[in-house]
Order: structure tokens, then C-alpha cells, then sequence
């Protein structure tokens, strides 16, 4: 094929545990979808292992598309950090690909979020995630809340989860609150036998947020069962998520959009979340609300963040993404 005839932008989703990259033509149609479980985030990483990570998976994608026929690219990126790692970002891209550093998108991860359910409209968007983060868009109008980063305000992620359980098993163990299921749960994730091990086994970790957000799971577990600690924990990280959601609206002003909400911990447990989550906010709004749900890839909409400033038909492009790259 012709370089007139095959341009193609790269979508990419760099997330806190893996990284998809989708090859897109420049009308939208999907190519190939590639994912690989390693971080996709330099500020948990350090650049020079996130550029190693990188770099494997465009290995992995450039075997279906040729790199002198990227024109463009996306990344919506965990750990953004108001571009701290663009320049290292770029350079890393440059050694695979033939590409001018103008025609590299990078922006924090929650925008790529909110096109995957908004696709460019208006809307406030959620990710619950390992951490969290919340967005809203209304005309020329942004608002973001929250993802602080785990060390000072990450709250309805699975490290938030995770952490304030340790805490409660903790706490039960040494006498200052009753028996919770959480102990044995977390005395069988973490394959130890008393308090003490379980302290150092956290504390001497080489990741020690995803070791505490790995138990974020059994939280929900415990939910279920009606471990009383487990439900505080997730009626405390509920009200942090609709504050967060509410925050947006009260500051955008605009409170009648859509809501859409991302990311393993909601995705996996809509059952705890979905309806209590609704159904406060419409005590607070009294109006109906409904989360939507993803519509195309991530990495797609990564793609489409990008193609948006420079693709002239972006109602096909988005028409052939919603056919080619939707969600299962």
C-alpha cells in the first residue's frame, strides 16, 4: 500500500497496570486492538520502565501496520502529571516510529475516558480504578476532581478500598474494634498467620500500593456477606464518589449531562455500587440518572481525542469507531 492510501493513528490507553494500543484508519475503522499487562504509568514506574513497557507493546502492534504509516497519535496516560513526561514520552515513541512530535496527543488519562463514553460531547465521567478520577466537559467549560495521587486523595479506588480494610483488620486484631471477615480474608490473600506478619509483609513490598490495593476485592466480598466494616467502608467511599461527581456539576453548572462511570473496581462490582451510587445523587439533584457505560475502547478513544483537532469528517470518524472499536 501507498503512503497516500494508508495513514493510520495510534490510540493508546497507558494505564496503571496495562497498556492498549489500537491501530485506527483515518475514518475510524479499527485494524488491531493489542494489550499487554505491564504499567503504563511513569509516575508509579519511573520513565525509563514505562518506556520499556511502551516500546514492547508498540512492538507488538507495529507487526500489523508499518511505521512510516503512522500519522498520529494518541495517549491518554496514568500519572500525567500536567505533562511532566511528554519530551520522554516523545523521544520514546521516537524510536520506533517515524513521526513528527506535532502529531503526538498526550493528555491525562480521564479525557480519553470521557470520549470512550461521551465521544466528544458533554458529559461527566468517573474512573474507579486502582486509583480514581473524576471530569466533567460542558461546552468550553472543564472541571476535574479528585486523582490526587494514593498518598493524599484517591478515594473510591481500589488502593482507597484496600487501605481503609488493612486499617479495620488492623484495628480488629489489636483490640480496638471487633471481629471482622476482613482478617481471614486478608490472612489468606496475604499468606500470613498474625498481625505482625501482615505489617511487614506490606510494608517490606517492593509495591506496596498494589499489594494494598489487591485486597480491595475482599472488601466487596465482606460487603456482601454484611461484614458491618466492610459496608461502612463502602458507604464512606460512596459519599467520596458523589461528592466528587456532584462537585463537577455544582461547578460546571450544567446539570442536566450525562454521567458515565469507568475502571475494574466499578466494572466489577456494579451490583454494590450502581444503585446506590444513582440513587443519591438523584436525592441530591432530584432528577433520574442512569451511569452510562463505555461505547468504544479506551485506546480508541485515545485515537479520537487525537483525531479531533485535525481529522475534518469527525462524525465518521466517530460513526465507524461505534462499529469497528465498541465495547464487549
Amino acid at each position: 500500500m501507498n503512503d497516500f492510501l494508508s495513514k493510520y493513528f495510534l490510540g493508546i490507553d497507558s494505564g496503571a497496570s496495562k497498556i492498549e494500543i489500537s491501530v485506527v484508519s483515518e475514518e475510524g475503522e479499527l485494524v488491531r486492538t493489542v494489550v499487554i499487562e505491564r504499567s503504563g504509568n511513569p509516575a508509579s514506574v519511573g520513565i525509563e520502565k514505562y518506556c520499556e513497557n511502551l516500546l514492547h507493546a508498540l512492538d507488538k502492534i507495529l507487526s500489523y501496520v508499518s511505521p512510516r504509516e503512522v500519522v498520529g497519535v494518541g495517549i491518554g496516560l496514568a500519572g500525567y502529571l500536567e505533562g511532566l513526561w511528554n519530551n520522554d514520552i516523545i523521544n520514546c515513541l521516537s524510536r520506533k516510529l517515524l513521526i513528527n512530535r506535532d502529531n503526538v496527543s498526550i493528555f491525562e488519562d480521564i479525557v480519553s475516558a470521557h470520549a470512550s463514553i461521551h465521544l466528544l460531547k458533554d458529559g461527566v465521567i468517573g474512573i474507579l480504578g486502582t486509583g480514581s478520577n473524576f471530569y466533567g466537559v460542558c461546552g468550553e467549560k472543564i472541571w476535574r476532581v479528585g486523582g490526587w495521587g494514593h498518598l493524599i486523595d484517591d478515594r473510591g479506588g481500589a488502593y482507597s478500598f484496600g487501605s481503609r480494610a488493612l486499617s479495620y483488620v488492623v484495628k480488629s486484631l489489636d483490640g480496638r474494634i471487633g471481629y471482622t471477615r476482613l482478617i481471614d480474608y486478608a490472612f489468606k490473600l496475604y499468606n500470613v498467620s498474625n498481625i505482625h506478619e501482615l505489617v511487614s509483609k506490606i510494608y517490606s513490598s517492593d509495591d506496596p500500593k498494589k499489594l494494598i490495593a489487591s485486597f480491595a476485592p475482599y472488601v466487596f466480598k465482606a460487603a456482601r456477606e454484611e461484614d458491618p466494616y466492610a459496608l461502612k467502608i463502602l458507604d464512606e467511599e460512596i459519599s467520596e464518589i458523589v461528592l466528587a461527581i456532584e462537585t463537577i456539576y455544582r461547578r460546571l453548572n450544567c446539570l442536566d449531562m450525562p454521567l458515565g462511570i469507568i475502571g475494574s473496581v466499578y466494572r466489577e462490582n456494579r451490583d454494590l455500587l450502581k444503585n446506590r451510587i444513582e440513587a443519591e445523587l438523584e436525592r441530591i439533584f432530584s432528577r433520574k440518572f442512569e451511569i452510562l457505560e463505555p461505547r468504544i475502547k479506551p485506546s480508541c478513544a485515545s485515537s479520537l481525542a487525537h483525531m479531533k483537532k485535525i481529522v475534518p469528517k469527525i462524525d465518521t470518524v466517530v460513526s465507524n469507531l461505534l462499529r469497528t472499536c465498541g465495547e464487549t
